[in-house]
C-alpha cells in the first residue's frame, strides 16, 4: 500500500507538535500530572501489560525481527526485478523514499512522547514529595557513607550461602522481577505516586551490546517494556532492574529512578535484593565522597570486607570488557537528549541519587 505525501507530511507536523509540546509546557506541569501521567499514560499502563505484556518472549525480539524479515523482503524485491527503471522513474521513487523516512521519524518522535516521553514534563518527585533537596556537604557525606557501609555489610551478610568470593546467580530470589515490581508499588504508593499495571523488565541477551553503549538497561516506549543487560554480575541486577521499573512506571528523572529504586530495593525482603540496592547507593556515596575529598572516599573504601569487595571487582571486570570510544560517544548523545527535554544537568541528573536519598530520609525517617 504507498503512502499519500500528504499523509507523510502529517505524521512530520505529529512529530514536531510531539517534540514542541514538553518544551512549550516546561518541567512540573499540573496539567500533565493529572491528564497524562495519572491519566490517559496509567490506563495505557494497564492495557499494555494485560495484553502484550503477557508475551512470554521479549517483544523486542519479536520487534527486531519483524524488521529484519520485512528488510529482507524489500531487497527481495528490488533484486527479482528483472527491467531496470529508467533514471526518472528512480528519482521519483527516491525523493517518495525521502518522503517517507521523514514521515517514519515524524510519527516516531509523537508516539515516543504520546506513550511515555510526556512524562518529562510531569510534576518532579521532590516537588510532589515536598522534598527539600539540597548539595551534601563533606561532614554529612562521610556520614552518609558510613551508614551506608555499615547497612552494604549487613545486608550482604543476610544472604544464605555467602561467603567472601563474589555472589553467583543462586543468590538471586526465584520470580525476580514480580518481587522487585511489589517491593517497588509499594514504595511509590507510599509517596503517593501512582503505579499502575505490571511493566515488565527482561533480559537482554547480548547483554554486551548494552554495555559497550554505556548502558546497563532502558526502557522502551514503543513496546512498554524496560529491559536490562543480561550479562550483569548477580549482585547489580536486582538494583538496575528496579530503576528501569520506575521508568515504566513514568518517572523520566534519571536520579529519581535510582533513588525510587533503591527504595523498592531496600524494603524488600529478600537479602539479595537488598543488598543489590545498597551495593548500588554505596557506589555512588563513594563517587560523590571522592569528588568531595578523595583520601577520605579511599578510606571508606579501605573498611569495606572482603565479600563486598569481590562483588565490586566482578562489576569492575565486567565493564573493562567492554571499555571503548562507543562509550564515550553514546554518554555525549544521552547527555544532549536529556538537556533536550528539559534535564539542564543532563546525565549528571544521575548525580542526584545521594541527594534524594538523602531528602526522602530526612521527609520519612
Amino acid at each position: 500500500m504507498r503512502v499519500r505525501p500528504r499523509r507523510r507530511w502529517t505524521w512530520v507536523l505529529l512529530g514536531a507538535v510531539g517534540y514542541g509540546l514538553p518544551l512549550g509546557l516546561g518541567r512540573d506541569s499540573a496539567a500533565v500530572e493529572s491528564l497524562y501521567s495519572r491519566g490517559f499514560f496509567a490506563g495505557l499502563r494497564w492495557v499494555w501489560d494485560y495484553t502484550l505484556g503477557l508475551s512470554p518472549v521479549p517483544l523486542l525480539y519479536l520487534f527486531v525481527g519483524g524488521a529484519l524479515l520485512w528488510g529482507v523482503w524489500k531487497i527481495g524485491r528490488i533484486v527479482s526485478r528483472k527491467t531496470p527503471r529508467p533514471p526518472s522513474s528512480v528519482m521519483k521513487r527516491a525523493g517518495r523514499g525521502l518522503g517517507l523516512a521523514a514521515g517514519g521519524a515524524g510519527l516516531s518522535v509523537f508516539l515516543f512522547y504520546a506513550l511515555w516521553g510526556l512524562n518529562y514534563s510531569r510534576v518532579g518527585v521532590e516537588k510532589a514529595l515536598g522534598l527539600d533537596v539540597r548539595p551534601v556537604d563533606l561532614a554529612a557525606m562521610k556520614a552518609e557513607a558510613e551508614e551506608a557501609r555499615r547497612r552494604l555489610e549487613e545486608s550482604r551478610a543476610s544472604i544464605p550461602g555467602a561467603t567472601t568470593a563474589a555472589l553467583d546467580d543462586a543468590a538471586l530470589p526465584p520470580r525476580l522481577e514480580s518481587s522487585l515490581r511489589r517491593s517497588l508499588a509499594r514504595v511509590l504508593r507510599r509517596a503517593g505516586l501512582p503505579a499502575p499495571g505490571r511493566p515488565r523488565v527482561r533480559p537482554l541477551r547480548p547483554g554486551g551490546l548494552l554495555l559497550r553503549f554505556s548502558s546497563t538497561g532502558f526502557y522502551f516506549p514503543y513496546l512498554g517494556e524496560s529491559y536490562f543487560a543480561a550479562n550483569l554480575t548477580p549482585a547489580e541486577i536486582p538494583f538496575v532492574m528496579a530503576h528501569e521499573l520506575v521508568h515504566a512506571f513514568g518517572v523520566t528523572d534519571e536520579g529519581a529512578a535510582s533513588a525510587l529504586g533503591y527504595l523498592a530495593c531496600t524494603a524488600s525482603a529478600e537479602p539479595a535484593i537488598a543488598y543489590s540496592g545498597h551495593l548500588g547507593y554505596w557506589s555512588s556515596v563513594f563517587s560523590e565522597l571522592g569528588r568531595l575529598a578523595n583520601e577520605e572516599a579511599g578510606e571508606a573504601a579501605s573498611r569495606l570486607s572482603e565479600g563486598v569487595r569481590a562483588d565490586i571487582r566482578a562489576g569492575q571486570k565486567l565493564w573493562e570488557r567492554y571499555r571503548g570510544p562507543l562509550q564515550a560517544a553514546s554518554r555525549a548523545v544521552y547527555d544532549r537528549f536529556l538537556k533536550s527535554q528539559g534535564v539542564k544537568e543532563g546525565l549528571a541528573s544521575y548525580d542526584r541519587f545521594v541527594s534524594l536519598v538523602v531528602a526522602w530520609k530526612n521527609r520519612f525517617q
